[in-house]
C-alpha cells in the first residue's frame, strides 16, 4: 500500500510539472494569417543541447525583411524556440532550425506586422552547424587577433548544415572575403588517441573541447597530410569548432581529418559521428480564414556550364492546388521569360545571377488567384548541392529553344550563345547569336568581343544566311563600346556587305554616317573608319574615294621600306599556307591584318587575289566571282587586274551563271589581249 502511495504521489508530482511548464509556454497570439505545416520524423540524441529539425520555405513575400515574424509552433500553438539561419531583404527564401518536443505536426507562421524578434533563439548544437559571415577585415596573424576578427564579424549572412568539414567552396554560393565557423558534437564510443589534420584556405583553427589542436595563418591548402597531431578522445560527446576565412580573398575551402587507431588513411571526419538533426519538409502555403492560397514549390535541379566560366542554372517549379481544380496556370519567372499552359510541372534555366520575383497566376472558370516570391540566383548551387548536378546539352535545349529571345538581356543572350557554341547547336547557336548582336546592351567585357562576332559571322555564312553574317558586325558596332572597337566591327561589315551582298552602295551609305561621328584626333579611328571607306570604294568602283581614304588611313605598322615588304611576304606565305591546309578562318583573319597594316595593299589587287582564292577554295563561287570582279573594274591598270578577271570568270562558270562567265571573258580578251589569262584554256593558279 505504502509503495502504491509513493507512486500516485510521483505521477501526481510529474503531472503538476508537466501542466505547470505548459502553462509557463507561450501560445501563438492572433495576427499571424500565413503559415505551412512542416513535417518529419524526430531524432533524438543524449548529446549536449536540444533535439532539433530545420526546414527551409518561402513565404511569398508576406514576412518582414529581418524575419521578426517567423514562429514555429506545436499543433496546439504552443510556441517553440527556434533560431532564423538565413533571411534576406532580398528574397524570400527562410532558413530555420526549431526545438523538437514530441512528435508534432508543427506549423511556421509568420505575417504579423506587430511581431517582435523573440528575446532568445534556440542554442543549436547539434549537427554540423556553419555560419556563414562576412569578413570584417583587419589583422589575423594569431589566434588572438583572429579571435577579434570574429568578434567584429558580428552577425551571420546565413548558416547551413554540412555533411562533413571538408568543404571547398562557400556554401551561399560565391567567393568573396568570408568567415566560416563550424560547430558540433561528435560522439566516440571507444576512448582511442585518433591522428588529426587539418588545412585551410588561408587562415583559421581547429580546436576540440575547447583546446586549440591546430592553427594556420595565411597559409595554402595542402592535400597530403604533413603535421599530423595525436588527440586522446575519450568515451562520450566531444565538441569541435573550426574556424575558417580567406583574409586575401580567392577560394573557401576547409578540411579536417584523421585516422583512428588500426586504420591505413585519413578520411574526413565523418558526419554520422555527430548529433544529427531532423530535416522537415514543409506543405503548401495557408492563408487562415481562406479555402486556398496560390502556391507553388522551387526545387534547385541542375547547372550547365556555359563558356568561359558560367553556369546556367535550372529549378523546377510546380504549381501547388487542389485535385479537384482544372486551372491555366500562368508564369512569370521575373527575367523576362514567361509560360502559359496546363503542366503543373515546369523546369526553367536562370542564366544569370540576380534577384528575381517570380509570379504564378492560378486561372479557373470563375476566378483566379495569384502569387509571388523573391527568389535569389547565386552563380552556382552550392547553397543546395556540394557537387551540382549538371545536365546534359538535350535537357538545356528542350527548355531554352522555346525562349522569348527578344526579352533577353545582352547577357543572358550572350550565355546562351556561348552555350549553344560550345555544343556546336549551330541552329540555336545563330539564333541565340543575332538575339544578342541586337541588343544594344554593352557586356561586361569587351575582350573578346571581336572574336565572338567574327565567329559568329563565319557560322551563318557556312548556313548561307549572308545578309545576317554581315548584319552582327553592324549590330555589335551599335553597342555602347569604345568607339575603335566598333569601327573595327564597321570595317568587318564593309568586307562583308561588299564581298557576300554586293551592297557596297548602302556600305558608303551607313559608313558616311559614321564619318560625322568619330574624333578627328584619334588616328585609330580614323584609320578604321578609312580602311572600311576604301574598301567599300574598290567594291563600288570608285577609284577617287578609295585613293582618298587609302591615303587618309595611312599605315598601321610603321617600318622601313624593305622590312615591309619582308612582312608582308611572310603575310602572303602564311595566308597560302593556311588556304592549303584547309584553316580559313586563319587565312580571313591575316587578310583583314594585312590590309588593316597596309591599306594600300587593298589597292593593287595582292590580297584581293587571295580572298578570292580563300572564297573558291571554301566552296563560296559566286562570292569570289563579284570579288574578283568588283576589284578589276575598279583598278583596270592594276597588277592583278587580269588574274582577276579571269577567276571571275571561272568561279561564275563554277556557280551556274554562264552569261556573267562569258562577260567576264569577253572583257579580260577586250581589255588585256596580251595577258595569258584572255585564253580561255589558261589555268588559274
Amino acid at each position: 500500500m505504502k509503495n502504491r502511495q509513493i507512486t500516485i504521489l510521483l505521477l501526481a508530482t510529474c503531472f503538476l510539472l508537466l501542466t505547470s511548464s505548459r502553462s509557463q509556454a507561450e501560445s501563438l497570439p492572433e495576427g499571424f494569417p500565413f503559415r505551412r505545416p512542416l513535417a518529419f520524423k524526430p531524432i533524438s540524441y543524449d548529446a549536449p543541447g536540444e533535439n532539433i529539425a530545420w526546414a527551409e520555405f518561402y513565404t511569398n513575400g508576406h514576412s518582414k525583411p529581418d524575419g521578426s515574424d517567423i514562429r514555429v509552433t506545436t499543433q496546439d500553438k504552443v510556441i517553440v524556440p527556434h533560431k532564423i539561419m538565413q533571411v534576406s531583404a532580398d528574397h524570400d527564401l527562410v532558413r530555420i532550425a526549431f526545438q523538437v518536443i514530441g512528435e508534432g505536426p508543427y506549423y511556421v507562421w509568420w505575417g504579423n506586422p506587430k511581431a517582435e524578434k523573440p528575446e532568445k533563439e534556440l542554442d543549436v548544437q547539434r549537427g554540423i552547424y556553419v555560419e556563414i559571415f562576412k569578413n570584417p577585415g583587419g589583422i589575423a596573424d594569431n589566434e588572438h587577433q583572429l579571435s577579434k576578427v570574429i568578434e567584429r564579424a558580428q552577425k551571420p549572412l546565413g548558416a547551413v548544415f554540412v555533411n562533413e568539414i571538408f568543404l571547398g567552396y562557400n556554401p551561399l554560393g560565391e567567393e568573396w572575403n568570408a568567415l566560416l565557423r563550424y560547430s558540433g558534437h561528435f560522439r566516440i564510443d571507444k576512448e582511442i588517441t585518433a591522428s588529426f589534420d587539418f588545412t585551410v584556405a588561408d587562415t583559421g583553427w581547429l580546436k576540440i573541447d575547447g583546446k586549440t589542436i591546430f592553427q594556420a595563418y595565411h597559409s595554402g591548402l595542402h592535400w597530403q597530410v604533413r603535421d599530423p597531431k595525436n588527440v586522446p578522445l575519450t568515451v562520450g560527446w566531444h565538441s569541435i569548432e573550426v574556424v575558417q576565412t580567406n583574409q586575401a580573398g580567392g577560394p573557401t575551402a576547409v578540411a579536417v581529418v584523421w585516422k583512428r587507431p588500426g586504420e591505413q588513411q585519413y578520411s574526413p571526419l565523418p558526419g554520422v559521428l555527430f548529433a544529427q538533426v531532423a530535416r522537415a519538409s514543409e506543405g503548401p502555403l495557408e492563408k487562415i480564414g481562406t479555402p486556398y492560397s496560390a502556391d507553388f514549390s522551387i526545387e534547385p535541379a541542375a547547372e550547365a556550364f556555359s563558356p568561359p566560366d558560367t553556369y546556367l542554372q535550372r529549378y523546377t517549379f510546380e504549381a501547388l492546388y487542389p485535385p479537384t481544380f482544372k486551372p491555366t496556370l500562368s508564369w512569370d519567372f521575373g527575367d523576362g521569360q514567361t509560360m502559359t499552359g496546363v503542366l503543373k510541372k515546369i523546369h526553367h534555366y536562370y542564366l544569370t545571377p540576380g534577384h528575381y520575383t517570380v509570379t504564378l497566376k492560378v486561372d479557373l472558370a470563375s476566378t483566379s488567384f495569384t502569387t509571388s516570391r523573391r527568389i535569389d540566383i547565386k552563380d552556382r548551387m552550392y547553397a543546395r548541392f556540394p557537387t551540382p548536378p549538371e545536365d546534359s546539352s538535350k535537357a538545356v535545349a528542350a527548355v531554352l529553344k522555346d525562349y522569348n529571345l527578344a526579352k533577353l538581356t545582352g547577357e543572358q543572350a550572350l550565355r546562351g550563345m556561348f552555350y549553344f557554341k560550345k555544343q556546336a547547336d549551330n541552329d540555336l547557336y545563330a539564333a541565340w547569336g543575332l538575339a544578342w548582336a541586337a541588343i544594344k546592351e554593352a557586356p561586361a567585357s569587351d575582350r573578346t568581343l571581336f572574336d565572338d562576332v567574327f565567329d559568329l559571322s563565319r557560322l551563318l555564312q557556312l548556313r548561307k544566311q549572308y545578309k545576317e553574317s554581315a548584319a552582327v558586325y553592324r549590330l555589335a558596332a551599335a553597342k555602347a563600346l569604345p568607339m575603335e572597337l566598333r569601327l573595327t566591327l564597321l570595317r568587318s561589315y564593309a568586307i562583308t556587305a561588299c564581298d557576300y551582298l554586293d551592297d557596297a552602295a548602302g556600305v558608303l551609305t551607313e559608313l558616311k554616317f559614321w564619318e560625322k561621328n568619330i574624333n578627328e584626333a584619334a588616328r585609330g579611328q580614323v584609320h578604321n573608319l578609312n580602311c572600311a571607306l576604301a574598301y567599300a570604294a574598290i567594291s563600288k568602283g570608285d577609284e577617287k574615294l578609295a585613293r582618298t581614304a587609302i591615303d587618309a588611313a595611312g599605315n598601321r605598322r610603321t617600318l622601313p621600306y624593305n622590312e615591309q615588304q619582308i612582312r608582308q611576304g611572310v603575310l602572303a606565305r602564311n595566308i597560302e599556307n593556311y588556304i592549303r591546309t584547309k584553316d580559313f578562318d586563319t587565312a580571313l583573319k591575316t587578310i583583314d591584318q594585312w590590309e588593316n597594316e597596309y591599306p594600300d595593299s587593298m589597292w593593287d589587287g595582292f590580297t584581293r587575289t587571295l580572298r578570292v582564292k580563300l572564297y573558291a577554295s571554301e566552296g563560296r563561287s559566286l562570292v569570289a566571282a563579284r570579288c574578283a570582279l568588283q576589284h578589276a573594274k575598279a583598278n583596270p591598270s592594276g597588277f592583278y587586274a587580269a588574274e582577276l578577271l579571269y577567276r571571275a570568270s571561272q568561279n561564275f562558270h563554277a556557280a551556274g551563271e554562264e552569261t556573267q562567265s562569258t562577260a567576264a571573258l569577253d572583257l579580260l580578251k577586250s581589255k588585256y589581249p596580251e595577258s595569258p589569262y584572255a585564253n580561255e584554256k589558261s589555268k588559274a593558279d
